[in-house]
């Protein structure tokens, strides 16, 4: 587990399943020295970013820390950001040798999590996907030559490389493309609430337009547009920037966003893991009703109920 900054109740939770649970500042690492937790594992941000995850200035005191309690760090993740190149993650490998080897010789594991590439813009599956049996080589070697014991394990969190191009977000074109003096635009009956990643990253993904009987429409001849999500939001745009529209789009058409697997609609949500809040209706007389009940840790979706319920003051 690798929840980020969480609460005191939380991570007690988390440690009771006995499940690694990789703590992400020095103060939650405390708590858990503090209750007894069968292990400890933390999080270590590479980059020195705003991101949850013990910084490298501070590993001198996780390391004294960690003595003062007697105990031994069972596992370190690296926080490296998303869509690195091979040489990034090779650089990130290596500088988490040298951080074992300094700060956690008795580690048992250290979990390389995330951070492979995935290339949207290609469409070749050798292309678009992180190059993993060079990657394991100079890992290896890298293993080999920093004198890592051949005992400790290597972890990895390769959800996006793995399930990107395992789904399509298939749309409707609601109207002919609208072109005016600002810009031109192709309506769909989706949403950025789909894929928020594609803008929030400045992600690009291919695309492909189909006729009414769900036949490609390949055409040379079109325009540039944006794609518009169905919703009055003036930023609910799908992709970022304009893409072609081949000429005989219209109304009866379906668009298709490729390699959309990792972050879109369940699979975005699935890795947020962020539960709906509960919804009240204030009514005109004072009254309240709950009408959705508040999710639990494992719920992603609005629990819309079939009769509101009144809530008591």
């Amino acid at each position: 587990m690798s929840p980020g900054h969480v609460s005191d109740e939380e991570i007690s939770f988390w440690d009771s399943t006995r499940c690694p649970t990789f703590l992400a500042s020095l103060d939650e690492v405390a708590h858990s020295l503090a209750t007894r937790a069968p292990s400890i594992s933390v999080r270590v941000d590479s980059l020195d970013s705003g991101k949850p995850g013990v910084k490298y200035g501070e590993l001198p005191q996780l390391t004294a820390l960690l003595q003062q309690h007697g105990r031994d760090l069972d596992c370190v993740e690296v926080y490296c950001g998303s869509g690195n190149s091979l040489d990034d993650m090779v650089r990130t490998v290596e500088e988490m040798f040298e951080v074992f080897q300094k700060h956690f010789p008795t580690a048992r594991g250290i979990n390389f999590a995330g951070g492979h590439g995935f290339d949207n813009d290609a469409h070749a599956e050798a292309d678009k996907h992180f190059d993993w049996p060079q990657y394991f080589r100079r890992l290896a070697e890298a293993a080999e030559r920093m004198n890592i014991p051949q005992d400790v394990k290597f972890l990895f969190e390769p959800a996006r490389d793995v399930l990107s191009d395992t789904g399509a977000l298939l749309m409707s074109v609601e109207r002919s493309v609208i072109t005016t003096p600002v810009s031109s635009i192709v309506v769909t009956d989706g949403s950025r609430m789909l894929m928020p990643s594609a803008q929030l990253r400045n992600r690009g993904h291919n695309t492909a337009f189909l006729d009414r009987n769900m036949r490609e429409i390949v055409e040379e001849r079109g325009i540039s547009a944006a794609v518009r999500g169905r919703t009055i939001l003036r930023n609910d745009y799908l992709l970022p920037g304009d893409i072609h529209v081949p000429e005989g789009v219209d109304a009866t058409s379906f668009m298709v966003v490729l390699d959309t697997g990792a972050y879109c609609a369940t699979q975005h949500m699935e890795f947020l893991n962020v539960p709906p809040a509960a919804e009240i209706l204030v009514n005109s007389d004072g009254t309240m009703d709950l009408i959705t009940a508040a999710g639990d840790e494992l719920d992603k979706w609005r629990n819309l109920l079939a009769e509101k319920q009144p809530v008591k003051s």
